[in-house]
C-alpha cells in the first residue's frame, strides 16, 4: 500500500508531466533555437542568427520557473513535513523528516533518501547530454557535435547543472526536471531542420513531387567532374519551351506520341557514360548507375543510393591512387570541409565515407547546365533582374564559403550551374583553409587564368578578396559573354589583369543593364585586394548599399528567386 511519502512523488511527477505534455511547443521552439545558435557559433549556416531564439529560450526557461514554484506550492500546501523533506536541498539529515511520512526506521529512509536522490540525478544528466547530442546531431552538419567546442560547452553545462543540483535545488525538483528531461529527450530525437537546412528540407519536398510530373524532354545532366571542363553535346538539341522541371537521371524513355497539332517528341540526348567492365557496380551502398567524369585524381560517378529513388553525384579516388596515404587524408579533409559548405546556392553534400578503403563522396545531383554553356547557346544575359539574381546568389554562397575560413580559388562560369531553383556555386576541389592549408593534389592549378585575381601571380598569400574578384569577372562574363580579361595569349590575359585593366566594353555590358551592379563590379575588380570588398559578407553589404532602396537582408532569397525568374533556360 502506498505511503504518503509515495503518493507526494506521484504527485510530482503527474504534475510535472502535464505541464511539460502542455507546453511542449514552447520546448519545440527553443530546441530548434538552440540548433540555430550552434549553427551560427560553428559559421554552417547564414541563417543560423534567424529571429525568434532569445523570445523561445526565456519562454521555456519561463516555464520551467513557473513548474517549481507550483510543485513547492504543492508540497507545502500538502504536508510541512514533505516540504521539509522534498522541498529543501539535498542534506542526509532532511531523511528524519521522510520517517514521519513514511513510518521507515531512520537508517533506512536515509537510505531510500540518499539512494533515489543519486539515481534521479545521474539519470537527469544523463537524459540532458543525450538530448544535447541530439540537438547537435540529427539534421546538422557532420562532425559538428565532435569539434572541441562542442564538447567544452556542453561538459561546462553538465558540471554546472550538477552542482546547483547538488547544493541549491530542492530533491522534489531534482525529479520533476527528470521529468522534463525525459520528454525534452524524446523530442530531440525528432528535431525539425532549421535555419538553411529548413530551406533544403523544402527544396527536397519540391523536387520530389516535381519528380512524379512528366520529364521534360530535354533534361541536362552534368557531363564533366569536378575539374574536368564542360563538353557540350555533339549534336546540339532545341532548348525546351516548357519551365525546366528537376529531373534524375534514368533510362532514355521512347519517344511520347504528339497529339497531331503537336510538333513531335523528341528522345532524349544520351546522358552520362556506361561503366566499363573493370569498374564497380556498388561504393558504399550505392548502387554505380553511370560515368558522369574522370580526372585525373578521381571519378563521378551517377549513383543511387540502394532501397531510395533518389540519385547522388558520387566523387572517388581511382583505383590507383588509393596507396597515396597524403592523398587519400587530402580527400578525407576535403570531405569534411565540403560537408560544412552552406547549402544555400551551393551544391549540398549529402553523405561521406570509405569503402573498402577507397573514401567516397555523394553530393547532391542538379538540373540545370553550367553558366558557360548557357552562353555559348543562348549567349549573354539580357535581363537586368536575372543578372542581379545571380550576382547576389553567387554573393550568398561565397558568404557562407568564407565564414568557414575557406577560399574557393576557382570561380568561373565552369562551376555554376543554372538550376531552376537558382544558381548553384560548384566544385571546391582546390579551396584552400584560409590559413593556406591546400585540399588538392600536388600540382593543381591555382585557378582558371582569365578569372584569377593580380595577387594569385605573385608570392603573397592568395585570400578571401580572390573570390570577389572572381565574382566580378563572371557577373561581367554573364552579361558580356567573356571573361573582361580575355586575350588572344597567356602573356595578353596577364598584361591586362596587372596592369592595363579590363576590357571597358565587357564592363559596359553591365552598365547597361544595371548601373548599380556595375559600381559594384568595378570596385571587386580593384587591382590591391584590401580596395575590394574583404569576403563574400561585405560583397553582399555592397550590393545591398548600391540600391536604391537597400533590401531587408531576410528578402534577398525572394529577390534572387523573383529576378531568376526573368531568365529563359
Amino acid at each position: 500500500m502506498l505511503n504518503t511519502l509515495d503518493v507526494a512523488v506521484l504527485v510530482v511527477v503527474g504534475v510535472a508531466l502535464l505541464v511539460r505534455l502542455a507546453t511542449l511547443p514552447v520546448l519545440v521552439r527553443a530546441q530548434a533555437a538552440t540548433r540555430r545558435r550552434a549553427l551560427a557559433a560553428a559559421g554552417a549556416d547564414p541563417a543560423g542568427g534567424a529571429r525568434g531564439g532569445t523570445g523561445a529560450t526565456i519562454g521555456e526557461l519561463t516555464v520551467g520557473l513557473l513548474t517549481a514554484v507550483g510543485v513547492l506550492a504543492v508540497l507545502r500546501a500538502w504536508s510541512s513535513v514533505l516540504f521539509e523533506g522534498l522541498g529543501r536541498s539535498f542534506d542526509v539529515y532532511n531523511a528524519r523528516y521522510l520517517t514521519i511520512v513514511s513510518h521507515l526506521p531512520l537508517h533506512s529512509a536515509r537510505t531510500w533518501y540518499i539512494t533515489s536522490f543519486v539515481v534521479c540525478l545521474l539519470l537527469w544528466l544523463l537524459l540532458w547530454c543525450l538530448t544535447q547530442r541530439n540537438l547537435w546531431t540529427v539534421g546538422m552538419p557532420p562532425r559538428l557535435w565532435r569539434s572541441g567546442r562542442a564538447r567544452a560547452q556542453v561538459a561546462g553545462l553538465l558540471a554546472l547543472r550538477a552542482v546547483l543540483a547538488v547544493f541549491l535545488l530542492p530533491v522534489g525538483l531534482i525529479v520533476a526536471a527528470l521529468v522534463f528531461q525525459a520528454v525534452a529527450m524524446a523530442a530531440s530525437r525528432r528535431a525539425r531542420p532549421v535555419g538553411a537546412e529548413a530551406v533544403r528540407a523544402e527544396e527536397a519536398r519540391v523536387a520530389q513531387t516535381a519528380q512524379a510530373l512528366p520529364a521534360s524532354p530535354y533534361p541536362y545532366v552534368p557531363t564533366a567532374p569536378a575539374r574536368a571542363p564542360y563538353v557540350p553535346p555533339q549534336t546540339p538539341y532545341a532548348p525546351p519551351q516548357a519551365p525546366y522541371v528537376p529531373t534524375q537521371f534514368g533510362q532514355p524513355a521512347p519517344p511520347v506520341p504528339a497529339a497531331p497539332a503537336a510538333p513531335p517528341v523528341l528522345p532524349r540526348p544520351p546522358v552520362g557514360s556506361p561503366l566499363g567492365a573493370h569498374e564497380p557496380r556498388t561504393i558504399g551502398g550505392y548502387q554505380l548507375l553511370g560515368r558522369i567524369g574522370s580526372g585525373g585524381m578521381g571519378t563521378v560517378y551517377l549513383a543511387q543510393r540502394q532501397g531510395s529513388a533518389t540519385q547522388v553525384a558520387l566523387k572517388t579516388i581511382n583505383l590507383e591512387l588509393l596507396d597515396d596515404a597524403d592523398l587519400l587524408r587530402r580527400f578525407q579533409r576535403e570531405s569534411e570541409v565540403l560537408a560544412m559548405v552552406p547549402g544555400a546556392y551551393t551544391a549540398r553534400v549529402l553523405d561521406t565515407g570509405v569503402d573498402s578503403g577507397r573514401p567516397y563522396l555523394a553530393m547532391e545531383l542538379l538540373d540545370g547546365r553550367p553558366l558557360d554553356a548557357h552562353l555559348r547557346e543562348q549567349g549573354p544575359i539580357r535581363s537586368a533582374e536575372a543578372l542581379r539574381a545571380l550576382a547576389l546568389a553567387l554573393a550568398v554562397a561565397l558568404s557562407g564559403v568564407h565564414r568557414l575560413g575557406l577560399v574557393h580559388r576557382d570561380l568561373k562560369p565552369a562551376n555554376i550551374m543554372l538550376t531552376t531553383a537558382g544558381p548553384r556555386l560548384l566544385d571546391f576541389g582546390i579551396a584552400a583553409i584560409v590559413d593556406g592549408t591546400r585540399l588538392t593534389a600536388t600540382g593543381g592549378g591555382p585557378g582558371t587564368l582569365t578569372y584569377m585575381a593580380p595577387e594569385q601571380f605573385g608570392e603573397e598569400r592568395v585570400g578571401t578578396a580572390a573570390d570577389v574578384w572572381a565574382w566580378a569577372c563572371c557577373v561581367v562574363c554573364a552579361a558580356h559573354g567573356a571573361s573582361p580579361f580575355a586575350a588572344t595569349n597567356t602573356g595578353a590575359v596577364i598584361r591586362r589583369i596587372v596592369e592595363t585593366g579590363p576590357e571597358p566594353a565587357a564592363l559596359a555590358a553591365v552598365q547597361a543593364l544595371d548601373p548599380a551592379l556595375a559600381a559594384v563590379v568595378t570596385r571587386a575588380l580593384a587591382m590591391a585586394p584590401e580596395q575590394r570588398p574583404a569576403d563574400g559578407t561585405a560583397l553582399l553589404a555592397a550590393l545591398a548599399a548600391a540600391q536604391p532602396t537597400a533590401p531587408d537582408p531576410a528578402a534577398v532569397h525572394d529577390q534572387i528567386t523573383r529576378g531568376w525568374q526573368t531568365l529563359a533556360l
